[in-house]
Formats: C-alpha cells, structure tokens, sequence
C-alpha cells in the first residue's frame, strides 16, 4: 500500500522507505475502509482524503508490457493499471532496475509501489522496498561481513520506529550481484525475519524483499510459501477454498472485517472455505497485541475452539485494554476454561509460543503483508479495504460472477415528519 511509503532522492541516489507506522487500517465514517495517508506519527491515522484522478498509463513495448502482466499478481487483488518505469541513474551489473506500480480503479489510496531487480537471463526479480546508503554510493564496498550491512541500521530503525535491527548474511541464498541478507527486528520479544538483498557491486542498494522466479505466477508461489499446520483454522478439513488471515487482536479493523465475514458467508452458502489465523501484530503501534496473541495459541493448544472464544472476547473489550488488563484478562480466560494458572504462565509469553508468532510475522512480511486485515485466498492477495470487494471477488473468482454486478446498499429512510 504506497501510503506507507515515500520516496526520497539524495545525491542522486534513490531511498524508499518505510514510515514509523505499518499501521492498521481504521474504518472510517459509514463503516467504509479507508487505509492511512500517510501518518504523521505512530499509531496516528489521518483522514481519508477525496481520491486523485488516475494518470494516463504509458504506452510500453512488447517486453515491459510482459513484465507488466506477470506482475499484476503481486499487487492486492483489484481493476487497475499497471505501470513499468526504469530507475534513471541506477545501474547494476547484469540486472534491469525498475519500479512497478498499480494504480487502482475503485480507491486510489490503495495505489501501491515497489522496486525490482530483473535479471537479464530472465529467471527471478528481486522485489521489495528499497534503502540506499550515501556511505556506500560515496565509497563502494562489496559486503564481506555482516558488519559492512550496519550502514542500513540506522535508515531501518528510523522508517520502522520503536525497533532495533540487526542485519547478517545470507550466503545460501546469494544471487549473482547480490549478497543475501537476513534482516532482523527486534519486536520485543524476540527477532523476526525479513529476507533481503544487498548489492554486491558497491553494497549501496538494500532491497527489503525476496527473489520470485520470473517463469511461474506470485499467485503460485505465495501457496508454496504459505504455512497452515498448527495455526488457528476454521471451516471443513476438505474445503477447496483456502483463506488465510493475517490480524491483529488490537487492530479496530480486523475486528470489524471479523464481524462481517460470516454474513459474507452467508450469502454464498455453496462455496466452502477453510479459513487459518495468521498472527501479524503490529507491535510498533499495538502494545498488547503480540500478548493476546501469545494468549490465543495457549488456549488452541488447550482446546481449539477456545481460540475463536478468546477472540471473540478481546473483541468485545479492545477498547478498554491495555498491557496489563491482557495479562490478568488472559489468566481469567484461562482459569474459566479449567487451565490452571501455572500451566498457563508455562505457555503464556514463553519461547516456543513466541516463536510460532514471529514465524507468521517473518512469512507476512516476506509476502508482503503492510496492514492487517491482509488475507490470502489460494494465494491471491487480497486486502479487503471497500465494503463489497471481498464478494466481488469471491464471486467473480469461483462463481463465474454469478450475482454481479452487486447492488447498491439501501438508503436508509427518511425520518418521519
């Protein structure tokens, strides 16, 4: 989602980077999803603004038009434009550098960008958000060591906020010009992942992101990437329809988009879904969120329904929460439910849960999730921002848009006189 991103341009050199707030979209007026612009501060949401007329797309040749279409499938799903834009004044050794945007048709503030290195065999691009380093463009050094990455600390740890990062090698999954890298927040209570690529050439160009291979679908590889053992699941074992939800129990929205879901479901009594929770709490703006996490997979390990029960229960009282009420609200949850206090404190906020959760935090950022509620259906990212975009899509998808075009929602009645 491009509001949480700027582009800045120094000395000739480019930096995108990460704003404070990977936040959580907020519903706005009429219950109408409206992503941040831009924040000026942590956990702060601006207004929605009124959406800017789409540019004209540019006309490109046979070549771009390809690279184009294949990525359509990395962006939310939704109508729109793609463009294809080569990075003036960016040269790597065996790779084209480009930036890929989609414009959207429906809401603009959804318009999202990222950068990619494109191999000239064309077998993989690189693709993510990127970080430049003045140091390395002034005076290049092949990264060696894990301490020549400390030039992008700093940059990270301003753009993302409250965090410390460290960076090291990854050499198992070098590519040709690029070092692997393996960038690690500290979300406080541990250290998750974010897969990375360094420029070998003159270690100046930090790409926030993976390498895809350039012959088979985002779409294809997300379902590869995507794991679901021993993750909250809901629906029929056998359900062809595979919905994977990334949230946060202290993200307003994710309450809401929790809440429309089953009148969703049903108005389309014959698709058949099986639907898995994803933890992705936004610890920089969400300080209990990464608790009532850590709570939810104490209580699935318990008995699985009490996850949907404790959920349903945070949601009830996000409002009134802080850090500490989680903490004694998570122990009466369990004491209510015939889990003992000290089996409880053996699972609440100890490592092998905690691991579980950085693990969904790894594999969300390295797909791409920037806001929660993100989902991914069969692999299709999804990010349920208007009211009606999730039925369009789930009906234009396996019901042959049976029931489209949809109708409008009815005013509601004027007051009697």
């Amino acid at each position: 989602m491009k509001t949480f991103f700027q582009t800045r341009l120094t000395r000739g050199a480019f930096l995108v980077a990460l704003l404070p707030a990977i936040a959580c979209v907020q519903s706005q007026a009429a219950q109408t999803a409206a992503p941040p612009e831009k924040p000026k501060a942590a956990g702060a949401t601006a207004p929605a603004p009124s959406a800017p007329a789409a540019p004209a797309p540019k006309a490109m040749d046979a070549k771009t038009e390809a690279l184009a279409r294949w990525f359509i499938d990395y962006f939310p799903w939704g109508a729109g434009d793609i463009a294809v834009e080569d990075v003036a004044g960016v040269k790597i050794p065996g790779y084209r550098f480009v930036k890929v945007s989609k414009t959207f048709d429906v809401d603009a503030r959804a318009n999202d960008q990222t950068y990619a290195a494109l191999d000239d065999e064309g077998k993989y691009a690189i693709a993510g958000d990127v970080f430049g380093s003045d140091v390395r463009f002034k005076e290049p050094k092949a990264p060696m060591a894990d301490s020549d990455l400390a030039v992008f600390v700093d940059p990270l740890e301003k753009y993302f906020g409250n965090r410390s990062f460290k960076l090291v090698l990854d050499a198992a999954n070098d590519k040709k010009g690029w070092k692997a890298v393996r960038v690690l927040p500290d979300a406080g209570y541990g250290r998750y992942e974010i897969p990375g690529y360094v420029s070998g050439h003159n270690g100046a160009i930090l790409v926030l992101g993976r390498a895809w291979e350039r012959g088979r679908s985002f779409t294809e590889q997300r379902k590869e990437l995507l794991k679901i053992d021993d993750r909250p699941t809901y629906g029929p074992a056998d359900a062809k329809i595979t919905v994977i939800e990334f949230s946060d129990m202290q993200c307003g929205f994710c309450k809401k988009r929790t809440a429309d879901w089953d009148p969703l479901m049903a108005k389309l009594p014959n698709l058949k879904f099986k639907k898995v929770q994803k933890f992705f709490p936004l610890v920089s703006n969400h300080p209990w969120a990464f608790r009532a996490a850590s709570a939810g997979l104490c209580f699935f390990g318990k008995e699985p329904e009490l996850f949907a029960r404790w959920k349903s229960n945070v949601y009830k009282q996000q409002d009134t929460l802080s850090v500490a009420a989680v903490d004694t609200f998570a122990l009466d949850f369990a004491l209510a439910n015939d889990i003992p206090r000290e089996v409880f404190s053996a699972c609440y906020l100890q490592q092998k849960g905690n691991q579980k959760i950085l693990a969904d935090m790894t594999e969300g950022f390295t797909l791409r999730v920037r806001s929660t509620p993100t989902y991914f259906i069969d692999g299709v990212l999804v990010n349920w921002f208007a009211d009606d975009l999730m039925e369009e899509f789930l009906r234009k998808t396996y019901m042959g848009g049976q029931g489209l075009p949809l109708k409008p929602a009815a005013a509601a009645a004027a007051p009697k006189k």
